[in-house]
């Protein structure tokens, strides 16, 4: 059975909303948070999380870049689970008087244990980019 995915991260990242979205759009700078890509900040790009299979997880997502507005949003379909639909992760960055506000909201149908794996996984990931912006 498949249960809706309504995450919501927000983290105040004390860092400019350019190495802030740089953190979001390069490559090598991805990798240091998140996975090792091939990501190109182009709508349409696509590509692939791989790594080691575990329950609720195949070992590998399909990644497409739907939208990208420089440098305040960016919009991924997120299809990393089998018999499920492709999910939505946005990434929305603000700038306030010393910090950007990045507000990451993944959404769509995944079952349970994926759903668990997605929160868990975009807690962490959204921490060691705040870590990573904030050492830059």
């Amino acid at each position: 059975m498949l249960k809706p995915i309504n995450l919501t991260f927000e983290r105040d990242i004390r860092a400019s909303l350019p190495t802030v979205w740089a953190c979001l759009t390069d490559p090598k700078l991805i990798s240091q948070w998140f996975f090792a890509v091939d990501f190109k900040p182009v709508a349409g790009h696509r590509f692939h999380i791989t790594g080691q299979a575990v329950a609720g997880w195949r070992g590998w997502t399909e990644v497409e870049v739907l939208e990208i507005t420089p440098p305040h949003c960016m919009v991924w379909s997120f299809d990393c689970a089998e018999q499920a639909p492709a999910g939505r992760v946005v990434f929305s960055l603000n700038e306030h008087a010393g910090f950007v506000r990045l507000v990451l909201t993944h959404d769509g149908l995944v079952p349970e244990q994926t759903l668990r794996l997605l929160e868990a996984g975009w807690r962490e990931y959204t921490g060691n980019l705040l870590t990573l912006a904030e050492a830059l």
